[in-house]
């Protein structure tokens, strides 16, 4: 089984709730969307959006934690004590796999069968991917290292050994808490259990949209260079790209 944990921001933090509330609820509908049973979704909040989708493989776990400053570095240790939370609550499930997916992005429909497919992987990470600005009618193809740049980008295994038990746990050995989107490759491969690379494109990363924690926008891409890159490499958000990843207008 595959178990995505989606750490949800508190409504104090940010800008625009009712906009928040939009972009997780697309978030599930896509997650939910998977071809294959085998899978389930944590929502882990302060708070849960009104209006979230009801579906038997969607948990929704909220807590009283301190709010986060409004700092970077304050935000991420509030989304890793989520994510952890939410490992916690996966425990019953026995899961092989765990996705973590920021509460804005897009994932593919077939990623749940592609882990039933392959119960001992060790895991894929997302060198493919899709970057889309938020209300445009194009997406970026972005062709390697796409893992580097979203945090929506891999696929680990965890053994039951390697998670923790309560929120005092340390969990030491999960890979999922000690590496960010932008190690969680090389740690593996550190520790002989290397990800595959996801043999299809995986995720959608949406940007521009005035609540993501990176500032990263194609918008402000402005060299010669990379000029060319988008030419060759935007394409028209297709009724297929659109069906593949849950893709709705807000």
């Amino acid at each position: 089984m595959l178990v995505f944990i989606v750490p949800l921001q508190s409504p104090k933090t940010s800008r625009n709730w009712a906009l928040v509330s939009l972009l997780v609820r697309r978030t599930l509908r896509s997650i939910l969307q998977q071809t294959c049973s085998e899978f389930h979704v944590f929502l882990i909040c302060h708070e849960p959006p009104l209006g979230l989708p009801i579906h038997p493989a969607l948990s929704v776990v909220q807590r009283k934690w301190s709010e986060p400053g409004v700092l970077y570095d304050s935000r991420m240790s509030d989304k890793w004590q989520k994510v952890k939370t939410g490992l916690i609550a996966a425990r019953r499930f026995a899961p092989c796999h765990f996705m973590v997916v920021d509460a804005d992005d897009l994932v593919s429909r077939r990623l749940a069968a592609h882990s039933a497919m392959n119960p001992n992987g060790m895991g894929w990470y997302f060198d493919e991917g899709w970057i889309h600005d938020e209300g445009s009618c194009l997406a970026f193809r972005r062709r390697h290292d796409f893992h580097l740049l979203c945090g929506t980008s891999s696929i680990v295994r965890a053994e039951p050994s390697d998670l923790p038990t309560d929120e005092n746990d340390e969990a030491e050995n999960c890979l999922i808490l000690r590496s960010g989107h932008t190690m969680i490759r090389a740690n593996c491969a550190a520790l002989g259990t290397p990800l595959e690379r996801l043999p299809f494109v995986g995720a959608i990363y949406i940007v521009g949209t005035g609540e993501n924690n990176a500032s990263f926008s194609l918008k402000t891409w402005r060299s010669t260079k990379v000029s060319i890159q988008k030419m060759c490499n935007y394409r028209p958000l297709t009724a297929g790209i659109r069906r593949e990843f849950g893709l709705s207008n807000l």
